[in-house]
């Protein structure tokens, strides 16, 4: 970026959500694409490109070969009431930097979104390039809209009047932290997320969150904590 733009030396702010919502996020907007084109089109359940996406994961180094499907996982829940340990096998002591070197060489299957919400290892070589001369900003996705960070992001930006309304930023504020705006981006798909899927999925993410405060300081300490207990720790 900064060799094609030498002269603006630009900045970047990047804006992070849940990694679990994003992910049924993507989703639920893939299916309302298909529906837009007028085209009948074969999308897969959710559950089935989950399944892609930790096969994509195991097969690039990402998890070891003892990951418990979804399905097992699903089925180990059905038949015990207790929330079970983590059905991750992830690999010991793998570092950031480690995680980075195996996406630059990663192939993932045609519908596998599940690596975009590994946010550490994913923003790692943006912090290299930009953060040691303040030019780079990340922001969570819920306290984007209160008028802090809404301040914080035009003084980033080197934009001296933020020029919201209070009544704006108040709406814009709501459909965050409630989730309206993803309902409106996606009007019309009316799909409840597995609850199943959704505690999966909360193992997968939380170690990679709390990769987070590692990277980008102590303020993320404790964000994307899920309460889930993990088999083994990065």
């Amino acid at each position: 970026i900064d060799a094609l733009c030498p002269p603006w030396k630009p900045k970047i702010l990047t804006i992070l959500c849940d990694p679990v919502e994003r992910a049924w996020s993507h989703y639920r907007m893939d299916v309302r694409k298909s529906q837009k084109r007028g085209v009948p089109m074969t999308i897969p359940s959710f559950a089935e490109r989950v399944r892609r996406g930790i096969d994509d994961f195991i097969s690039n180094g990402l998890l070891n070969v003892g990951t418990m499907s979804l399905q097992d996982f699903q089925t180990s829940l059905a038949n015990n009431s207790d929330v079970p340990s983590s059905p991750f096998a992830f690999p010991k002591n793998v570092t950031i930097e480690k995680y980075a070197q195996l996406f630059e060489d990663y192939k993932e299957s045609k519908e596998g979104h599940l690596i975009r919400g590994l946010y550490a290892p994913l923003l790692l070589p943006w912090v290299k390039q930009f953060a040691a001369d303040d030019r780079l900003m990340v922001m969570k996705f819920k306290e984007m809209w209160n008028e802090t960070s809404v301040d914080e992001a035009f003084r980033f930006a080197g934009v001296a009047d933020t020029s919201i309304d209070d009544e704006r930023l108040a709406n814009k504020k709501k459909k965050t932290t409630t989730g309206e705006g993803d309902h409106h981006a996606n009007k019309g798909i009316e799909m409840s997320l597995d609850p199943t899927i959704q505690l999966y999925l909360k193992f997968l993410y939380q170690p990679f969150n709390r990769l987070l405060a590692q990277l980008l300081g102590e303020e993320w300490d404790g964000w994307g904590e899920y309460g889930v207990a993990e088999k083994a720790a990065m």
